[in-house]
């Protein structure tokens, strides 16, 4: 059981390098390649946008293509990042094409995350109990690490040295999940009617306004760190800084992570996402209002009581409130509506708010966007917030 754990732990580790290569620096990698920030935030936005369509469908070919497998699909899917990525390193001034091929990266790498999900919580199906807190509290941890071990490595070399970390972690992965005891949706289950999105909105009502709120804070979030480069910068930083401030705000979310799996057995999951959402509200506007570089990383280890306890807590809830044939499809909206609607909502507000009216007017949309997010989780959660657990 431990080693499976171990095992487990590590599909994070590798997984979230390979992610923070493609997420962690792309306004760098993109304004090396020559592009604006307004033409960072299409890309950002684009790719979030076509995820909200491309996520869903990739999940459903498990159960419309017959013998394809989690892991075969994942295989596919790094094959098709491995070609995009390293294409870009040898494409030099065509910048449409620069555009096109990171907004498929983009989404490709965030249709991954639901299988992650899946594939823990059909263990635990099959009587094998994995923390997910745990392993994704070490995906974080990872992140952490990678960005800094990548920001020294851009300060030695240039962006381009990215796409060669994301294919060395990548063919690691794969490699690891092809020796991983079957994790496999069963034979029955696959038979059975896909959910759609549309059927989870329609039948968890609930459940879609507190993605909807995820959302929107998300948003907020984003704006922050896809132009966080900026922001450092702004306050004196350089590019070694951003990594150390990258640092802080991912390693801050295993501890938080790591232990959800326990508050759960004690406290509401209402509770705990609405708890996570207040310390959404005080990040987002720690960060907005930094006088200086430490004020800025104070607001970023927040980062572990907003987004690392909402994104543990939403994955259990999914688990615990959705029925089987629904948690697919569940798992996946999570991704839709944070990776999908909130992403392309910050990545594109923010690159257009700082071309035509600079830095302080994204900071304006960050709190409005935050406070709302904020408001709709509240009138979410209000009905059950306060009735004691049974």
């Amino acid at each position: 059981m431990k080693s499976l754990q171990v095992k487990y732990n590590i599909v994070h580790i590798l997984f979230f390098v390979t992610y923070v290569a493609v997420y962690g620096y792309i306004a760098i990698y993109l304004q090396y390649r020559g592009l604006s920030n307004t033409e960072i935030g299409i890309v950002t936005g684009g790719g979030a946008i076509l995820s909200i369509f491309m996520s869903p469908f990739i999940a459903s070919l498990i159960d419309r293509v017959k013998g394809l497998t989690i892991r075969k699909l994942i295989l596919i899917l790094y094959c098709i990042m491995f070609f995009l990525f390293l294409s870009l390193n040898f494409i030099s001034s065509i910048s449409y094409i620069i555009m096109l091929f990171y907004v498929l990266l983009t989404t490709l790498v965030t249709a991954v995350i639901p299988f992650l999900s899946v594939i823990c919580m059909n263990y635990i199906k099959k009587g094998n109990y994995i923390n997910f807190g745990l392993s994704r509290g070490f995906g974080s941890v990872s992140y952490a690490i990678g960005a800094v071990v990548i920001g020294q490595l851009i300060s030695i070399f240039n962006p381009e040295i990215i796409a060669y970390i994301h294919l060395l972690f990548g063919i690691l992965l794969i490699g690891l999940l092809y020796t991983l005891p079957d994790f496999e949706i069963e034979e029955k289950t696959k038979k059975e009617k896909t959910s759609s999105a549309f059927k989870i909105v329609k039948k968890y009502r609930t459940f879609f306004w507190i993605l909807l709120g995820f959302g929107c804070m998300y948003a907020g979030a984003t704006s922050l760190s896809t132009y966080l480069i900026n922001i450092v910068k702004n306050l004196g930083g350089n590019t070694s800084l951003y990594g150390i401030a990258v640092f802080f705000m991912a390693a801050s979310e295993m501890p938080v992570m790591t232990i959800t799996y326990r508050l759960l057995k004690k406290y509401k999951s209402e509770i705990l996402l609405f708890v996570a959402a207040i310390f959404y509200l005080l990040r987002n506007m720690i960060i907005c209002m930094a006088p200086n570089l430490f004020v800025l990383i104070v607001g970023m280890i927040f980062q572990g009581l907003s987004y690392g306890l909402l994104t543990a807590t939403v994955t259990y809830y999914v688990n615990d409130y959705l029925q089987e044939d629904d948690q697919m499809m569940g798992q996946t909206f999570i991704g839709i509506m944070t990776t999908g609607f909130g992403y392309a909502l910050g990545s594109i507000m923010g690159g257009i708010l700082q071309d035509y009216l600079g830095l302080s007017s994204m900071f304006v949309f960050v709190g409005i966007i935050t406070f709302l997010g904020f408001m709709v989780m509240f009138l979410a959660l209000r009905k059950n917030l306060f009735v004691k657990k049974i």
